[in-house]
């Protein structure tokens, strides 16, 4: 091809764009707009509606056959029991606007409507469409719409990649269980339209695989003279028999071609009754505004990138001083870590479950009892503690105890006990690939730590050969599994290991290791980068794709592009970074009355679990150093951008006298700890009592290692740019 994938994402990123040129021949007006990756963008305007295309290219993305508008009336079944549509009678040209007009006449009575088009500077066409009800009376149910269409220009079907919800069909958690994720079909009606505040990034994106994209961008925005509280407009994909359909309604939901259905809870979807506008007063306006994209993707399995920086770039998240200071979330992390540690004549650790939750020392997921060992032995605890040398050698002695998990498991794929019980003394039967890979990371990270910060006579301070002697073992047990000619992971999960293989190598001179890291990886590359299989697996609680498959990957590319500096490596990375990236609220959410509310929360920053469990989490806090990292390497200082603002925005809802901070934040129509079976009151709420240490271990994982690069992070947010 003569281009790397690295080329393809970021070349292009500065647009060469011209005046618009309106053309009027015949009643018909062509407009000529120069677009991304100078391809010229062609949108013409007929008498029967808008098509879009790109120069030299048959591929079209158009308003339908029936008309540009559409109104749809009554209400049964959880939809309009009719639909009525329109096509412009009138076109005006005004600077870079091209307006259309008409009425749209219904049951009620008129309705007018009027869009604007232009281009914006970043290529896509930008669009405005108003509605105003002319009947004599209020209306009775009505459901207004914005849709266009796209064809597939092969024979293969168009994908959906709705972020957070739907990834190229989400193949995975639909196999294991289509009950539990938002699933696609391709047969004519299926739908899959969702309130826009369950969309971490307002787009809905139709993929032609390996050839291009289409996207409808919104600005999100609650609905007047709504049927129900709370209601939104609804954005995403219906299947047509010529196409895909990308469309806002104004209130409507659909889960797995089921009307009125919403993913509500995590094994279940709930009812969302009444999704509707009704007795719209005579002379009400409303208006939408939203962006529209036709991109080529050449590459199979990037499609999506090209609308995920697009929505990156039109809302602009950023770290600002309404959110609280890092510093003092950090120093309140510390708190909540010292106020976990154990001792006995048994054990020395700390405490990862709440305390009336199971009396708990967990490595890995999702506990993380392995960061204190690395980040207190990395961070400055001056000023934190009153003996700073007394919880380092603390966070020395939780390593040397848990360094004595016993191998367990099978006798054909051995791998050590995760958890210890503090109260029964013992080594508990659990253990998996995910969570020991996370935690031999950990361990590694620490040794490195100890050895980069040597006494003066350069020997170093801690004694690390117990963890250096586990971390041998128990990677020679990694390297034999993933040296097996029938090995063949279950998900992206065994990815975690990529980390460890490769830390352990740079640390013990064991190219055995990173040999087995390679092979790893690139299994990982082969299986995941086309889409066919997104990254999915990395939550242990939601078998499907999600945004922790990615980390997996991600953070195992970026360790071996920062070790070899290899380039494939970094192309990996970016990929699986964007995924990650695509579970990320670029956008504040207007949240309800609610613990959420009364805190002021920006969801900026914040990142969804999976396709399955769809609230917020601090997760994403854990992998800001390797998106700084990319900044870094790929000269995008909008990495650096989104590295703070997850950084910092995930502080909030943080006790910042004691540490604590509850895992599920829902800022939409989902919950997952205890939940009521109907969806109204579900939007706002907090599940604070899991306070599980994991939240806490990723910033002080993130903090150490952003020291380790050199990186100020009690200085976010900074201005990044040239």
């Amino acid at each position: 091809m003569g281009m790397s994938i690295f080329d393809m994402r970021f070349g292009g990123r500065k647009f060469a764009i011209h005046q618009a040129v309106a053309v009027a021949l015949c009643g018909i007006t062509t407009l000529l707009w120069m677009s991304a990756v100078s391809a010229e963008v062609l949108l013409t305007a007929t008498d029967e509606g808008i098509v879009i295309t790109q120069d030299g290219d048959d591929w079209a993305m158009a308003s339908p056959a029936d008309g540009l508008w559409t109104i749809g009336t009554g209400w049964s079944k959880q939809a309009p029991q009719a639909w009525h549509h329109a096509s412009p009678i009138h076109t005006q040209t005004l600077g870079p606007w091209t307006h259309f007009t008409g009425t749209v006449q219904t049951p009620d009575g008129p309705w007018r409507v009027s869009d604007q088009y232009r281009i914006d500077d970043n290529g896509l066409i930008h669009a405005k469409r108003r509605w105003q009800y002319l009947g004599d009376a209020p209306s009775g149910p009505v459901v207004l719409s914005v849709r266009y269409r796209v064809s597939p220009r092969g024979d293969d079907s168009l994908k959906p990649f709705l972020p957070g919800i739907q990834y190229y069909g989400n193949p995975s958690g639909t196999r294991i269980d289509p009950t539990r994720v938002p699933t696609w079909q391709s047969d004519p009606g299926f739908s899959a339209l969702y309130q826009e505040h369950r969309y971490p990034m307002p787009f809905a994106a139709a993929i032609d695989s390996g050839r291009g994209v289409a996207a409808l961008h919104s600005r999100p925005s609650k609905l007047p003279a709504a049927a129900r509280d709370d209601l939104w407009w609804s954005l995403g994909l219906i299947q047509r028999e010529d196409g895909v359909e990308l469309t806002l309604q104004s209130g409507p939901v659909a889960t797995n071609g089921l009307p009125g259905m919403a993913k509500a809870r995590q094994t279940k979807l709930l009812p969302f009754d009444d999704a509707h506008l009704v007795a719209v007063k005579p002379g009400t306006v409303i208006e939408k505004q939203f962006w529209i994209q036709l991109a080529d993707a050449p590459v199979v399995g990037h499609e999506f990138q090209k609308p995920l920086w697009t929505s990156i770039d039109l809302f602009d998240p950023v770290a600002d001083r309404s959110m609280p200071a890092i510093e003092d979330v950090m120093s309140a992390k510390l708190r909540d870590t010292f106020d976990r540690w154990h001792q006995d004549a048994h054990c020395r650790g700390f405490r990862t479950r709440p305390p009336q939750a199971q009396s708990w020392m967990m490595m890995g997921w999702a506990d993380r009892a392995e960061v204190p060992g690395h980040a207190l032995l990395t961070l400055d605890l001056t000023g934190q503690c009153d003996d700073p040398a007394l919880w380092k050698r603390r966070a020395a002695d939780s390593l040397d105890f848990l360094c004595q998990a016993p191998t367990v498991g099978k006798k054909a794929d051995p791998m050590f006990s995760i958890v210890y019980d503090y109260q029964q003394h013992r080594w508990l039967q659990r253990t998996n690939p995910l969570s020991t890979a996370q935690a031999l990371t950990g361990i590694a990270r620490a040794i490195r730590s100890v050895r980069d910060h040597r006494s003066g006579d350069g020997e170093p301070d801690v004694d690390v050969s117990r963890w250096e002697s586990f971390l041998a073992a128990q990677l020679d047990l990694i390297r034999d599994r993933v040296g097996r000619a029938n090995w063949h992971p279950v998900s992206t999960n065994e990815a975690f290991a990529i980390a460890p293989l490769v830390l352990g190598s740079e640390l013990m001179q064991r190219e055995d290791w990173m040999d087995a890291a390679r092979r790893l990886a690139d299994h990982t590359i082969d299986r995941h980068l086309t889409m066919v299989e997104p990254y999915w697996g990395g939550t242990l609680d939601a078998r499907c794709e999600d945004k922790e498959g990615a980390w997996a990957a991600l953070q195992g590319f970026a360790a071996l592009y920062e070790s070899t500096g290899e380039k494939q490596y970094l192309d990996a990375a970016v990929h699986a970074a964007d995924v990650c990236l695509s579970y990320l609220y670029v956008w504040d959410v207007d949240l309800p009355p609610g613990r959420l509310a009364d805190q002021a929360v920006k969801t900026r920053g914040w990142t969804d679990v999976s396709v399955q469990n769809q609230h917020l989490d601090v997760f994403g806090v854990v992998f800001t150093p390797v998106i700084w990292q990319l900044g870094d390497w790929t000269g995008d200082s909008r990495y650096h951008q989104l590295a703070q603002v997850m950084l910092v925005s995930c502080g909030q809802m943080t006790d910042l006298a004691t540490g604590v901070q509850g895992e599920q934040l829902f800022q939409t129509n989902y919950q997952q700890h205890d939940a009521g079976e109907t969806i109204a009151g579900m939007r706002g709420g907090y599940s604070e009592a899991w306070n599980i240490y994991w939240i806490t271990a990723h910033f002080l994982t993130a903090a150490a290692e952003f020291q380790r690069l050199g990186v100020d992070w009690r200085s976010f947010p900074v201005c990044t740019d040239d």
